[in-house]
Formats: C-alpha cells, sequence, structure tokens
C-alpha cells in the first residue's frame, strides 16, 4: 500500500509542477455545465480539477471556490468558477499544507492549521489570501494548534472548530482586529468533521474520535449565548465527509468510516429540512472522503476527494447534485 501511496504523491507532485501559476488554465476534459442539469436528484460530472486531492477545504468568497493544500501537503492554490466552468492557478501558499481548514470572508481567503508537508504535526498559522493582488499573507496565529477541524464564517468572525492538536476550545477569528478568542468548548471530541452556519448558529456535523468511533450526531453553538445543545442526529455516521446548505436545507455527501472492518468509503447522500429531519439523497457515483463541498443556489459541488477509504485515490471529479425544493 506504501508504494502505492507514494507513487501517487508522486504522480500530484510533478502535475503540480507542470503547472503554470497566476493564469487561467483549462479542465483536463470537457462536461457538461452544471447549467445544463436541473433536474433534482441526479449528481453530473461537470470538469475536474487541475491537480487531483483530498483533505483540503475550500473557501467560497466572491462567487468563486478557492481549494488550497491537500494531501500530502501541497501548496497549491486553484479557484474555480461555477458561473464559467473555468479554473484558475494562483499563488502558492507560504508552505504546503493538509486537513487544514479554511473559509471565505469579505472577498478575501482564510486558512488555518492544518499538517505540514508528510508529517502529521497540526501547527497553528493564519494565512489570509488577497484574490485582487494574488498575494498571501500572515495574520496572528491561532492560540493552539489545529488539523483535521473545520472552519466557517459567521457574522463578522471566523470560527475554528474541532480538530486534533489542541483543546475542544471553539476557536473565534476577529479578522478586524487581528485577535483569536477561544470559546465554549465542543461538548465532545470530534475531528475529520463538518461545519456549516444554518439560521444563524454554527453546526458541527459528524467527525470522528480518533479511529475508535465514527460519529452521526451532531453539535449546534449560539454565538449569542457562547453555548451548545444538541442537533438531529444525521441517518448515518461519517467522517472525512463534505456538508454545505443549498436551498434552505442541510446536504451531508460521502466520508469514511475507520472503525470497524473492512474501511468503507461512503457514496450515501443525506439532506436535513427542519420541516421534516434527515432524508436520503441519490448515492454519489462512487465512494468519496476528504472532499468539501460548496454551493451556488440549489446545486451542491463535491470537489475532489479519494474514493479508497484511508488512502490517496484522488480522481479529482466535480461532481453536482440540485437540492430540489
Amino acid at each position: 500500500m506504501y508504494k502505492r501511496i507514494l507513487l501517487v504523491i508522486l504522480v500530484l507532485f510533478l502535475s503540480g509542477c507542470a503547472e503554470q501559476r497566476g493564469i487561467p488554465i483549462a479542465a483536463p476534459e470537457t462536461f457538461r455545465h452544471a447549467a445544463e442539469d436541473n433536474v433534482p436528484g441526479v449528481w453530473v460530472q461537470v470538469s475536474t480539477l487541475p491537480t487531483a486531492r483530498s483533505e483540503m477545504p475550500v473557501a467560497v468568497t466572491e462567487g468563486k471556490f478557492f481549494i488550497p493544500g491537500g494531501f500530502l501537503g501541497l501548496s497549491t492554490l486553484e479557484a474555480y468558477d461555477p458561473a464559467t466552468n473555468e479554473w484558475a492557478s494562483l499563488a502558492d501558499m507560504p508552505q504546503g499544507r493538509h486537513h487544514a481548514m479554511s473559509a471565505g470572508y469579505g472577498g478575501e481567503v482564510y486558512v488555518f492549521g492544518g499538517a505540514q508537508n508528510t508529517s502529521w504535526l497540526p501547527t497553528n498559522t493564519t494565512w489570509i489570501y488577497d484574490p485582487t493582488a494574488n498575494v498571501w499573507a500572515e495574520r496572528t496565529p491561532m492560540p493552539e494548534t489545529r488539523m483535521s477541524g473545520a472552519a466557517v464564517a459567521l457574522n463578522d468572525a471566523l470560527y475554528v472548530v474541532g480538530g486534533v492538536g489542541g483543546t475542544e476550545a471553539l476557536l473565534r477569528y476577529d479578522p478586524a482586529a487581528d485577535v483569536w478568542t477561544s470559546l465554549a468548548p465542543l461538548p465532545r471530541h470530534r475531528e475529520h468533521l463538518a461545519a456549516i452556519v444554518f439560521n444563524g448558529e454554527l453546526w458541527a456535523l459528524g467527525g470522528r474520535q480518533s479511529d475508535t468511533a465514527t460519529l452521526a450526531g451532531i453539535d449546534i453553538y449560539n454565538p449569542v449565548t457562547d453555548t451548545w445543545r444538541d442537533g438531529p442526529e444525521m441517518l448515518e455516521a461519517r467522517s472525512g465527509f463534505g456538508a454545505a446548505v443549498a436551498n434552505g436545507k442541510i446536504v451531508a455527501v460521502g466520508g469514511e468510516v475507520l472503525d470497524r472492518q473492512p474501511w468503507q468509503a461512503l457514496a450515501t447522500a443525506e439532506v436535513y429540512d427542519p420541516g421534516s429531519g434527515w432524508a436520503a439523497l441519490p448515492d454519489l457515483p462512487t465512494g468519496l472522503h476528504g472532499h468539501p463541498l460548496a454551493t451556488v443556489g440549489d446545486r451542491i459541488y463535491a470537489l475532489g476527494g479519494s474514493i479508497r477509504a484511508g488512502a490517496i485515490e484522488n480522481e479529482g471529479k466535480v461532481l453536482v447534485l440540485v437540492i430540489g425544493d
């Protein structure tokens, strides 16, 4: 297995070296644009990532998806415009990162923590990317190291929730003041979780506790009271999955299960409607983990990821599902 992983890493490295920086790049193949597929219930491949990757975040700002880093320690940053189905290769991060956390805010991209290169040691770095100038800058580091967590923008702040490397404290970053604050801790440890903002609150979904338990439960954070409460449990326990909000609903897609044999990459997807609870969605074409989700209107985009649980087998597909009313 290790030889196979090293081969994949070498291919990704050589592919990344071949990319040109700071100019538009075409996807390797041509697919139908998502706007042509308006019927809910069918996953459609609309593009491929120029650099196939997994265990990376996505930051959505100004209508574009920014994808920084990924396995194993990529420094590349690429942006996807869902309106035109085009990619751009942008300035590299200061260092390579995998299992980092990222969110878009105020037209800029924030990247927090993650592990450097091929190590599994979490970091506490805070980086900000300016798409207009195509440059990165450092900001005040997090008060503790984190990797394998999640980040969201809520009101006028950014939050880093869960992960490995520090305490269970929810970390809030004030981008205007460049100041971090530690808030009420998660009620239970979670890594490889997903996080979204829904109805003005932060939802921490699923994840795992090392390799001993995969979680279906949800913790909901109220930023006004600095308190957590239980949320509606998902239909399926999942870690390393993607979650997003589309059409007023929460969608959870894919993931992996490592607490039982054989390890499994999940193809299942589900949707939460506040009026009716969780319900199944059409399966992905294949199991997938280590992939972020992003949304435009009623469309969910699954970006990259690995098709093999606990391993790097990245096909770099961009899949879209329309979420109906």
